[in-house]
């Protein structure tokens, strides 16, 4: 019978943290994710679990069967969770409309917030701290016999399931089913549950009627069980010790946990998945003590001095893998260059992650999983019978909530991460030298003393060499080692502020090499600014381009100023390096910037780039909150004129829920009429479908937007609540303040700024309205996904091959066309548009290309002034070439090289040369339909196109093709929607897609996919 005892709380114990995880999700979207909010939920989980096991310990004895009672709220935890998703609904939108609106800004919001949130999960926490109990004093009436065995089986049962519970939830149900799916999922597995006890239940009745068993009343010492029971005399006296030792020894296991997952984050990272594989972990060490133990617990003849031993081994052992953990950092780069960039590699690397965190936390761990069945065991048969068990756990639980608050928010911040895992050792080795004396005076050995006397001397000489010992190497902490696989080598950077925050590490870091300046965040830069920014200007000053991290930290602000030139309040989501609010307070009509910031100590360390973004510090216009961006906005009450998101990685815990549906929702709400909401998001480390979803989410929610480019690796979103997006207002550039931060860089112009465009509603919203999966706080898709694209080094190149190839897929549907360009030198060249643009500009005009330090000399520009040479000699030349092949593709680079970036223009006196050339030298028909159809795309003359395709798809088709296939693809199903012709179009795209050269799922090929569905809808349509 406990076989199947143990079965089922195994899936109770699975069930449990399915709840625990999900309801963090729930009420973290709520309440926030600042590091006090994280903290009170916890709180609020294990304080109801705490009261729980109070209250029913108190009543288990008056239960005729505890099993059937465990079956009952069993029932009762599952009933609450198939209603939690559409109460927690209900609640959460009533909080929003009836409550802070009439609380806002006041004390009462925050009261009336948590008061809310507790009054979500209590019930259920409560429901969950009786299980424990019930299950343990049914299964201890049944096999009384071996009280301590039965005790760890139960521990052992309801641990595994919960490390195993927190795996499935987390890497499975909560990607395939969603946060509700997941719920649905525990409460499937609560009636299964309660089923499979009511069953045990009447099966051992029957068994006991027929004679097969016997039904025991309360457990009571016998002497068949009593190996090391406490004496009647002492009873008092080791009550409490043992409950003391309960309680204090859940403190120092909970500031191990919270050491350990901040210290692993450094070393896995801070994504969701990470904190699953560490809390996993930690679980599982405690369920393989518990199962260690359950053979030895009733044969212990000093069960006290067992535990004592046990205690102190804890807090060594939690010091002595200091070491691992420190050769971790070496292993996690190792790791990341041997698994391939797949998905195998990534299940891999991650169940080598797993081997990781299990080796720093198990030997603790186990130590922990040891401790609560010894405990119990003695209460039990001490003399307070089935009410210690309920005691016990609620003691421990309570501990556990004293330990998480103190660790989380007070002595992290306080003392940093070596300081807080030995804080917490000393606590373990301490009680454990305390109880090793109590057992020594009660059993009057001389050797029991002195052993307690060597174990004090022992958690002496610990204390010291840890006292002595120097601090964890920062280099290798601030490394970021999970990024690149690497440690910076000594010397290569100097650390300029490092603190142990209460939700991260934060470092402000100078790079050796350059002087260049990074703020990170465990170890992940957040910001990078060139140290070329900290110098005054002169007349002499060098001009660089602007790239990287600036790019986005200067252009991104100044695309949502350029929307919203005359905007009086605004508020930046995420501090970084400041640079963002900096430049946004060089408006002359802003009166107020609110730079909302979750750790505090991002703003202490963002004081290492002053000068640079002395504004945002120095400003009387710029205001710091210190809150979670969801949080504030919903306390605040306040409006916007704009509203600029720029948080971290979305792959960062927590993070991704600033990129959902239903955060677009409710940021609308604290814009001001026809605001601006401005969004950052990078392609690299991503892929197309990720950022999709978010895109999806954005046009689900927002009236009009555009999307720019302002680097490479980043896209901005500029959005309104009204139903046109206001034209961009780029004089803003003449900003005196931003004339003084622009000082050093190349000029921006209009064409320029122009340049960075890659769409708009009108041209992407006929894939992302249909898009099936959006990002949303109750299906991650971001969060899920985020870390193994990350690990896989992907990116979005869909979309970054809208701002690169030469057709511009979205320009002809916004009418939206961008002829040759005046600078010659791009001043954002990270932008593969602006580049393009400015190096034909180039080789139109040779004279104008120079090389300076800041400008060096780029071999792409080389190669195509090289490569331009040798096609004007070749058109002058009496001979028609060797292979017209060879020349098609030839005249495609010249003419990508020449006109790059420009959308709608075909330079009439280009295609004169080509066509005179043509004639000259009796070209073959095929090579004559390659430049009607490439002339008539480039100048948006879709009729010449689309009839000087249709040799070129024949031969395509019958492979031999003169084009390469997705340029002929792309053009011609363009081509022929713009003339109306949607069925040719759909015929086009269909006969031609096996032929692409792009990757499944490409976000150019799903964008023209949609554009095809989208016009046959309308019944063929199209427009020039």
């Amino acid at each position: 019978m406990l076989v199947v005892l143990t079965l089922l709380f195994i899936l109770s114990g699975a069930a449990g943290l399915f709840y625990e995880s999900v309801w963090s999700r729930y009420l973290g979207l709520f309440v926030g994710h600042n590091a006090y909010a994280q903290v009170i939920v916890l709180v609020i989980f294990l304080g109801g679990m705490a009261l729980g096991a109070m209250l029913v310990g108190r009543w288990t004895e008056r239960l005729k069967s505890p099993l059937f009672g465990y079956a009952i709220v069993e029932g009762l935890i599952g009933t609450v969770g198939l209603v939690f998703h559409d109460l927690y609904i209900a609640v959460t939108n009533w909080a929003y409309q009836s409550v802070f609106p009439h609380t806002a800004g006041s004390v009462s919001l925050t009261i009336a917030k948590w008061a809310i949130a507790a009054a979500l999960i209590l019930p259920q926490s409560v429901l969950l701290g009786m299980t424990f109990p019930l299950m343990t004093a049914g299964a201890l009436r049944w096999i009384a016999d071996r009280p301590g065995r039965t005790l760890s089986i139960l521990y052992f049962a309801n641990s595994f399931g919960a490390a195993m519970g927190v795996l499935v939830a987390g890497f499975y149900l909560v990607e395939v089913a969603g946060l509700p799916g997941t719920i649905l999922a525990a409460s499937i597995l609560n009636f299964v549950v309660a089923i499979g006890a009511i069953v045990a239940t009447r099966a051992h009745r029957v068994r006991t009627a027929e004679g097969e068993a016997t039904d025991r009343s309360p457990i009571r010492a016998t002497e068949a069980n009593t190996s090391g029971a406490i004496q009647p005399e002492h009873t008092a006296t080791l009550s409490r010790l043992l409950l003391w030792t309960a309680f204090g020894t859940a403190i120092a296991s909970f500031i191990y946990e919270i050491a350990w997952i901040r210290m692993l984050s450094l070393v896995m990272s801070s994504a969701t998945h990470a904190f699953e594989l560490m809390l996993s972990a930690f679980i599982l060490g405690i369920a393989m003590g518990s199962l260690w133990v359950r053979s030895k617990a009733d044969q212990f003849s000093d069960p006290l001095r067992v535990l004592g031993v046990t205690q102190w081994a804890m807090g060594f052992l939690a010091l002595a893998t200091l070491p691992v953990y420190v050769m971790s950092f070496g292993w996690t780069g190792d790791l990341l260059h041997t698994f391939a960039k797949t998905d195998a590699g990534y299940n891999g690397f991650t169940i080598a992650r797993y081997g990781i965190c299990m080796l720093v936390m198990i030997p603790a761990t186990f130590c922990a999983g040891i401790t609560l069945p010894l405990i119990t065991r003695t209460l039990v048969l001490g003399g307070l019978g089935e009410r210690a068990i309920g005691t016990v756990y609620a003691v421990n639980t309570l501990g556990s909530i004293i330990g998480v608050s103190i660790a989380a928010l007070v002595l992290m911040p306080m003392v940093g991460l070596k300081a807080l895992l030995s804080l917490g050792a000393m606590v373990d080795m301490a009680i454990g030298v305390v109880i090793l004396f109590v057992a020594a005076r009660l059993s009057g050995d001389t050797g029991a003393r002195r052993f307690a006397l060597l174990s004090l001397a022992g958690l002496g000489v610990v204390f010291a060499i840890t006292a002595l010992t120097p601090t964890l190497d920062r280099r290798l902490l601030l490394s970021g080692v999970y990024r690149f696989g690497i440690v910076p080598p000594p010397g290569s950077r100097e650390i300029l502020y490092t603190r142990d925050g209460r939700t991260a590490t934060v470092s402000a870091e100078k790079i050796t090499s350059t002087g260049d300046i990074f703020i990170a965040t465990n170890g992940k830069s957040d910001g990078q600014v060139s140290a070329y920014w900290y110098n005054s200007c002169t007349a002499d000053s060098a001009r660089h381009p602007l790239r990287g991290d600036m790019a986005t930290m200067v252009l991104g602000p100044l695309m949502t100023a350029a929307h919203a030139p005359n905007a009086e309040e605004g508020a930046v989501i995420g501090q970084g390096t400041g640079m963002s609010s900096h430049i946004l307070l060089a408006n002359p009509h802003l009166k107020h910037l609110a730079t909302i910031e979750i750790e505090p100590e991002m703003i202490k360390a963002s004081r290492a780039f002053l000068p640079a973004n002395r504004r945002v510090f120095e400003d009387p216009r710029s205001e710091f909150i210190i809150d979670d961006a969801k949080s504030y906005f919903a306390a605040g009450g306040k409006q916007y004129d704009f509203i600029f998101s720029e948080p971290s990685n979305p792959w960062v815990s927590g993070v991704s829920g600033l990129f959902t549906a239903e955060f677009y929702d409710r940021v609308k709400l604290y814009l001001k009429p026809n605001g601006i909401f401005a969004q950052w998001i990078h392609l690299y480390d991503l892929n197309d479908r990720l950022v999709t979803t978010v895109l999806a989410a954005l046009h689900q929610k927002f009236g009009d937007y555009q999307v720019f480019m302002p680097v490479g690796s980043d896209m901005i979103v500029i959005a309104t609540n009204g139903p046109k997006l206001p034209a961009p207002d780029w004089s803003i550039f003449q900003w005196p303040g931003i004339q003084q931060d622009l000082c050093h860089q190349l000029p921006f112009t209009p064409e320029a700024m122009e340049a960075t465009r890659l769409g708009s509603r009108t041209s992407l919203g006929p894939l992302v309205e249909a898009a099936p999966q959006v990002n949303s706080d109750f299906f991650p898709l971001l969060d899920n996904g985020a870390e193994r694209t990350r690990y896989l080094a992907t990116r979005a190149i869909g979309l970054w091959g809208l701002s690169n190839e030469r057709q511009d897929l979205t320009a002809p549907f916004e009418g939206r066309r961008i002829g040759p360009v005046s600078f010659t030198t791009a001043p954002a060249p990270d932008v593969p548009r602006m580049y393009s643009l400015a190096l034909g500009a180039a080789l139109r005009d040779p004279a104008s290309y120079v090389t300076t330090d800041t400008i060096p000399d780029d071999d792409r520009k080389v190669t195509a002034l090289a490569r331009e040479r040798a096609w004007l000699a070749t058109l002058a030349a009496s001979e028609p070439p060797g292979n017209w092949r060879v020349w098609v593709q030839w005249m495609s680079d010249i003419e990508r090289d020449r006109y790059g970036g420009t959308t709608g223009y075909a330079d009439p006196e280009f295609y004169s040369q080509i066509y005179r050339y043509l004639d000259r030298h009796k070209a073959p028909s095929e090579v004559r339909a390659v430049i009607d159809f490439r002339h008539g795309v480039s100048g948006w003359d879709f009729p010449q196109a689309v009839k000087a395709a249709e040799p070129l798809e024949a031969a395509a088709l019958d492979r031999k093709s003169w084009l390469p296939p997705d340029e002929l693809r792309d053009g011609l199903v363009i081509a022929r929607l713009m003339t109306g012709d949607a069925v040719g179009a759909r015929r086009a795209f269909e006969s031609l897609a096996p032929f692409s050269r792009l990757p499944p799922g490409d976000f150019r090929s799903a964008l023209l996919a949609a554009y095809v569905e989208t016009k046959s809808g309308e019944g063929g349509t199209g427009s020039q």
